[in-house]
C-alpha cells in the first residue's frame, strides 16, 4: 500500500487543494484567517548519512569454442528477455568509392529478410507477438538488438540469430535503403549544426580520412546487393561478436539455447577481428567559413586532435578539466561566455579519448551573427585561461560532485551494464575500469587539472570553423586568423564522381558518358537544335487537376512558381515561399527538390545540356509496349537522378522514370512520366501533355497536366525572383 505521506500523495493533495480554490470551494477569508506556521530549526544544519556503496551486478561470462563471447545477467523483475550483439565492423572499413555501404548493410540486414524468411513474413512474426529485432552499423562497431516477452524467446531467438548470421538483403529493400540515404544526402546542408559537425571532422582529419568522409549520391549509386553480401561475409564471424543477454531466464537454460543457435557458426581460419585505423591528424591553426544565408546565428567550433586514450594516467585529470571548462551550468564557458557576457545561445566542449585511439578537443558555441568574432574570441580566452589558472577548490569540488554523484546512473539499466562490460571485453580493458576511474577522480587536485590543461590544450594550434551568414557579421573573420587568411569551404553536394583525371572514372564509365552525351545531342537536334541555345527565359502556364499554375524561368537558375495563393521564388541562391501574406526562407533541401523538378522539364533540360554538373550516361536499349527506346541516365545538378527514354526512331524523349523517397515518410516512390502532344514554339518542340504515375506499396496515383500557354524569352525582371524580406525556417 502507498504511504499516505509519500511525495506523490502529498503532491496529489496539493494539486486538489489548488483545484478547489480555483472553483471557489474554499472561502478566501478562511485562508487569510489561518495562521502560517514556520519551522523552528535551521535547515542549513541538517546532516545526511553517507551514501551506501553501490554493488555493480556481475554478469556470467561464457565463451563458445568458435570464439564468440556471451554475457548473461538474470533479472526477473519483468517477463522480458533482451539481447545485444556488438560486432567489430564499421564504416571505417568500407571502400571509399562505396561510402554508405556499412550503414546500408546494417539497415538491410534487418529490413531485407533472411534466407528462410521474406521481409514481410519476418515482420509479421515479430509484430504478432510484440517482439523487436533491430540492426545497425556505425563508425567503428555494429549491433543487433532483440527484445521479447520471455514466453516467446524460443520463437524470437532463432529469428534474431538468422538475421545476424544469414541475412538475405532483398533487392527491393536495398533500393529503399539507398533511396533514404540519398534523400538524407540532399538535405544534409539544411541544418547549420550538422554542417559544422561534418565539416569540422574534415578539417581535423582530412576529407579522405575514414573518420571524416561522407557518403555521396554517386557512391551510394555504386552499391549493389553483392557488396552487402561481401561486406557481411567479411566481418560477421563469431569471434568478432560479443553477445549480451539479460532478463527473465535461467542462465543455464539460456546458455543452452544460445549454444544451439550459435555454436555451429564457424569463422574462417585466418580471420582476426579488425582494428580501426589510427586517425592521421596534426595540430595546426586555420580559420574556416561556410556561408549559410538563411540563418541569423552562427554555429562555431574550434579545436584540435587529441593525444590520449582512456588508458592514459592523465585520463581522470582530463575528465575534471572537461568538467571545470564546460561542465554544464557551473563550467567556465557557461559562466563567462553565456552568463556574464551574454554571447551564447549554447556553449560547451570536451576533450575526448577513445578506448584504442586518441580523441580530440573541441569547444563549440552558437551565437547571434553580429557577435560571431566576439563570441569566438571569448571561448578561446577561456580555453587559454584553463592553461593559466588552476581551478578553485569550489570549481573542482563542483566538478567532482557532478561526476561522482551521477556515477550510479552508469548502471541504471542492464543494457548499460552489459554494454559497458562488452566494450571493455572488446578493447581488453579491466572489467572494473569505470570504478577505477571514479577512484582516480576523487584524488585529482587543482594542480593536476592545470597540468593536464598545459599539456593537452593548444588554443594557438586550433582550427576554427564558422557556419553562418557572413553578411551580418560585425567584424571580419580575418581578425581571428594568425596570418589574416580565411578558407571559404564549398559544401555543395556533388552529383557525379570526380573527373577521370582524378582516377575515379573507369574506361567503361567514360564510354557510357560519351554515348550519353551523343544521344542527348541527337535528341536536342530532333527537337530544335540551335533554337534551344537562344532560350534565355520561359513563361509556362499549366493546368493540373483543375488548378492552374504559372512557372517563370530565367536561365540559368532563377525561377518563380505561382499556384493558387502560394508563391515560391528563387534568385539562384535562396528559395523563399509566400502564402497568406507570410514569407519565409526554405531550407536548401527544398530548393534542391524544386529545382530538381525543373530539371525534369524537356525544354529546360535541352537548354542546359552543357551544364558542368549535369551527368549523362547511356544505359542501353530497352523495349516498352513494343517501342524501342535509347535509355540515358540523367544526374542533374539538383534533384534525383532519373532515366530518360528516347524513341529510337524519332529520338524524342517519351518516357521518364525515377525512384525517390517520400520526404515525410521515407517510403520509396516509383515515378513514371510519359510525354505526349509535341508542338513547336519559337523553333523548339515541346510536349504539351504529361502523364505522371506515382507507385507506392499502397497503390498508384495518376496525375495529368497540360500546357495552356508557353512563351519563350519573355525577359522577366530580376525582382520577380525575390519575395522581399523573408524569415529563416531554421
Amino acid at each position: 500500500m502507498m504511504d499516505r505521506f509519500s511525495p506523490s500523495r502529498l503532491l496529489s493533495i496539493a494539486a486538489l487543494s489548488l483545484l478547489l480554490v480555483g472553483w471557489g470551494a474554499v472561502h478566501p477569508a478562511s485562508a487569510q484567517e489561518e495562521e502560517i506556521r514556520t519551522a523552528d530549526y535551521d535547515v542549513t544544519e541538517l546532516t545526511y548519512p553517507e551514501l551506501r556503496d553501490f554493488e555493480v551486478p556481475e554478469p556470467e561470462r561464457v565463451e563458445l569454442e568458435n570464439g564468440m563471447t556471451i554475457f548473461l545477467l538474470e533479472d526477473s523483475e519483468l517477463p522480458q528477455v533482451n539481447a545485444v550483439a556488438q560486432i567489430g565492423v564499421g564504416s571505417v572499413y568500407e571502400p571509399a568509392e562505396k561510402r554508405g555501404l556499412a550503414s546500408i548493410t546494417g539497415t538491410v540486414m534487418r529490413s531485407g529478410g533472411t534466407e528462410s524468411m521474406a521481409p514481410d513474413s519476418l515482420n509479421t512474426v515479430l509484430e504478432n507477438i510484440g517482439a523487436t529485432v533491430e540492426t545497425g552499423i556505425g563508425e567503428t562497431s555494429g549491433s543487433a538488438y532483440m527484445s521479447t516477452l520471455s514466453d516467446h524467446v524460443d520463437t524470437v531467438l532463432p529469428v534474431f540469430a538468422e538475421v545476424l548470421r544469414q541475412p538475405a538483403f532483398a533487392q527491393d529493400r536495398l533500393r529503399q535503403a539507398k533511396s533514404r540515404v540519398k534523400s538524407g544526402i540532399t538535405r544534409r546542408n539544411d541544418n547549420a549544426s550538422s554542417i559544422v559537425s561534418r565539416e569540422f571532422d574534415k578539417i581535423l582529419y582530412g576529407e579522405d580520412s575514414p573518420y571524416a568522409r561522407t557518403p555521396e549520391l554517386y557512391t551510394v549509386d555504386r552499391i549493389q546487393q553483392q557488396d552487402l553480401v561481401s561486406f557481411h561475409d567479411q566481418y560477421f564471424h563469431p569471434n568478432n561478436v560479443i553477445l549480451s543477454v539479460w532478463g527473465d531466464f535461467d542462465a543455464d537454460q539460456m546458455e543452452q539455447r544460445l549454444r544451439e543457435q550459435f555454436e555451429d557458426w564457424e569463422a574462417p581460419a585466418d580471420f582476426e577481428p579488425p582494428t580501426p585505423p589510427e586517425p592521421d591528424a596534426e595540430r595546426a591553426h586555420s580559420v574556416n567559413f561556410v556561408q549559410k544565408s538563411d540563418v541569423n546565428q552562427s554555429n562555431i567550433r574550434m579545436g584540435h586532435p587529441g593525444e590520449i586514450t582512456r588508458r592514459s594516467e592523465d585520463y581522470a585529470s582530463v575528465q575534471m578539466m572537461n568538467e571545470v571548462l564546460s561542465g554544464g551550468f557551473s563550467g567556465r564557458l557557461f559562466q563567462e561566455v553565456r552568463r556574464e557576457k551574454g554571447l551564447a545561445y549554447s556553449v560547451g566542449g570536451a576533450y575526448t579519448a577513445g578506448y584504442n585511439r586518441p580523441g580530440r578537443f573541441y569547444a563549440g558555441i552558437a551565437s547571434q551573427s553580429a557577435s560571431t568574432v566576439e563570441a569566438t574570441n571569448a571561448v578561446m580566452t577561456e580555453v587559454e585561461r584553463m592553461r593559466q589558472e588552476p581551478p578553485t577548490d569550489e570549481e573542482l569540488g563542483l566538478a567532482k560532485d557532478s561526476y561522482l554523484n551521477s556515477f550510479v546512473f552508469n548502471f541504471d539499466s542492464e543494457r548499460e551494464i552489459l554494454g559497458r562490460r562488452a566494450t571493455y571485453e572488446y578493447y581488453d580493458y579491466p572489467a572494473d575500469f569505470l570504478q577505477r576511474t571514479r577512484d582516480a577522480i576523487e584524488n585529482v587536485t587543482p594542480q593536476d587539472v592545470l597540468s593536464a590543461a598545459k599539456t593537452y590544450l593548444h588554443p594557438d594550434e586550433s582550427h576554427i570553423l564558422i557556419v553562418g551568414n557572413g553578411n551580418q557579421f560585425s567584424e571580419d573573420l580575418s581578425t581571428l586568423s594568425q596570418d589574416g587568411s580565411v578558407d571559404t569551404l564549398d559544401i555543395s553536394i556533388p552529383r557525379e564522381p570526380p573527373s577521370a583525371e582524378q582516377g575515379e572514372m573507369t574506361a567503361a564509365e567514360e564510354e557510357a558518358a560519351r554515348a550519353g552525351r551523343t544521344l542527348m545531342a541527337d535528341a536536342k537536334e530532333a527537337l530544335g537544335g540551335p533554337a534551344f541555345d537562344e532560350i534565355e527565359s520561359m513563361r509556362v502556364v499549366t493546368q493540373q487537376q483543375g488548378q492552374s499554375s504559372t512557372l517563370i524561368v530565367k536561365l540559368p537558375d532563377k525561377m518563380r512558381v505561382e499556384r493558387g495563393g502560394l508563391t515560391i521564388a528563387s534568385d539562384g541562391q535562396t528559395v523563399a515561399m509566400q502564402k497568406g501574406g507570410q514569407t519565409r526562407t526554405l531550407p536548401s533541401s527544398m530548393k534542391g527538390r524544386i529545382t530538381g523538378q525543373l530539371w525534369r522539364s524537356v525544354p529546360y533540360l535541352m537548354a542546359n545540356l552543357d551544364h558542368d554538373n549535369l551527368s549523362l550516361e547511356a544505359t542501353g536499349d530497352t523495349t516498352i509496349s513494343g517501342t524501342t527506346y535509347r535509355a540515358v541516365r540523367v544526374s542533374p545538378p539538383a534533384g534525383s537522378p532519373y532515366t530518360l527514354h528516347l524513341n529510337a526512331e524519332t529520338m524524342r524523349p517519351e518516357r521518364l522514370s525515377l525512384e525517390q523517397a517520400n520526404p515525410r515518410t521515407g517510403a520509396t516512390v516509383q515515378v513514371t512520366q510519359t510525354f505526349q502532344d509535341y508542338r513547336e514554339v519559337s523553333g523548339v518542340q515541346v510536349p504539351f501533355a504529361t502523364e505522371t504515375v506515382q507507385s507506392t506499396a499502397q497503390g498508384e496515383q495518376t496525375i495529368s497536366s497540360t500546357i495552356q500557354s508557353l512563351e519563350i524569352n519573355v525577359d522577366p525582371p530580376d525582382a520577380r525572383f525575390t519575395l522581399g524580406d523573408s524569415a529563416s525556417d531554421e
